[in-house]
């Protein structure tokens, strides 16, 4: 009988350290950074390359580790009943085998095996993925016919880790001071690239500064001096049908060498896209056709405005500004409540901004601007005012019929 009760103590004894290797199998792969093992398969290791390859089949790995380590558990169990019966009796022995192999099981198959497995995930992956692979070649009949069975209960799949998630594993990340905080507004802001359309940011028909083709070069000249900018769209007839676009470097080049020449000597060709154009998606058709200035049509096929490609960055990085520019905020800070907002500002950055909210009620359109030729119902002039719960809008100065920039007075009640 003692041969026997030895026999049956190492058969437990084993079972229990199969079961603390399928344990630790199980939380190893479930932990491990998979970024870390993909740089070290690219670096030449085979062994991280094959950890891959069974995190690919997650599934399958995930099946065939709990039904061996279901296996082993309760083949340990048995075993230790029957050990605990012939030495304790029927009854006292399955008391004493349900208490010592709980206690067993969950210190060294469970606890202690996950413990570590949960700190040394990359190092334990390499180190057994070799076996796992065996073992769920092994065990693959019984792993499909479970997979086959889940299926039945739950179908489709949903995606691995959504945007909302992976900005919050970005700011997690970033508050571990792995990132800083630049880095992580410029990830997060290239994610969202996809969630803004060029009619969000695109300079308005209004305010493109451009030339009709039949013009001088002279004329050309002194809108490029007097504008400032590198590049002036060249429109034909009307502004709706721009036909290219001249660059200063262009023009300063071949007056400097004495060379006679026209506009339409010198014009070069413009990329047209829809206003429902992603950012992120305008962005590359200008990077691929090497353009960087686009002509932003409306559903006719009119000009709804121009976008050029540091406009498309300054969605990614921010404002980007030349040594010559002189910085403009669209909302600054005065005294007493007050904020000079520029017309052209955005309405609800300036809400934001300001700190307060303001009852659109059926303005629809973005500017600061519309909403005040809105609420006058008429074309502004200088020093008309909008009463608001809230607020006082003073329009400071006006440009045909738009508002160029204008006073916000937060009312001290608020």
């Amino acid at each position: 009988m003692d041969t026997i009760v030895l026999a049956y103590s190492l058969a437990i004894v084993l079972l229990i350290i199969i079961s603390a290797f399928f344990s630790m199998s199980e939380t190893a792969f479930t932990s491990v950074n998979d970024i870390k093992l993909k740089k070290m398969a690219n670096e030449g290791n085979k062994k991280a390359q094959r950890a891959l390859n069974i995190l690919d089949d997650y599934d399958r790995f995930l099946t065939t580790i709990l039904i061996g380590n279901n296996l082993v558990n309760i083949a340990g169990t048995s075993i230790a009943t029957t050990m605990f019966a012939i030495l304790l009796g029927a009854e006292t022995g399955a008391i004493a085998t349900t208490v010592i192999m709980t206690l067993l099981l969950l210190i060294f198959g469970e606890i202690t095996p996950k413990s570590y497995a949960k700190k040394h995930p990359e190092r334990i992956c390499i180190s057994i993925c070799s076996i796992i692979y065996w073992i769920i070649k092994i065990l693959s009949p019984l792993s499909w016919l479970f997979i086959k069975l889940t299926l039945l209960v739950g179908k489709g799949e949903e995606p691995v880790i959504t945007e909302d998630e992976l900005e919050v594993m970005i700011d997690e990340i970033q508050s571990d001071g792995v990132l800083e905080k630049s880095e992580s507004e410029l990830i997060k802001s290239a994610m969202r690239l996809d969630d803004i359309t060029v009619s969000e940011v695109y300079v308005h028909r209004v305010d493109i500064v451009a030339v009709e083709v039949n013009e001088s070069a002279d004329v050309l000249g002194e809108v490029i001096i007097s504008s400032g900018f590198s590049r002036i769209p060249i429109y034909e007839e009307t502004i709706d049908n721009i036909i290219g676009v001249v660059y200063s470097k262009t023009y300063f080049t071949n007056t400097a060498m004495g060379v006679k020449f026209g506009i339409r000597d010198i014009i070069m060709p413009v990329k047209y896209i829809p206003e429902t154009v992603t950012v992120a998606n305008a962005l590359n058709e200008l990077q691929r056709s090497k353009i960087h200035i686009a002509v932003v049509l409306d559903s006719y096929g009119g000009t709804r405005g121009i976008i050029t490609l540091e406009d498309l960055i300054e969605e990614l990085v921010g404002d980007i500004w030349d040594e010559s520019d002189a910085v403009q905020q669209d909302v600054s800070a005065s005294t007493g409540g007050r904020y000079i907002v520029k017309g052209m500002a955005d309405l609800d950055d300036v809400m934001d901004k300001i700190g307060i909210h303001i009852d659109r009620e059926d303005y629809t359109d973005p500017s600061v601007s519309g909403f005040i030729m809105y609420k006058l119902q008429r074309a502004p002039t200088k020093g008309d005012e909008v009463e608001l719960d809230n607020a006082t809008i003073t329009v400071n100065s006006v440009k045909g019929h738009r508002v160029v920039d204008c006073a916000f007075v937060v009312k001290n009640d608020q």
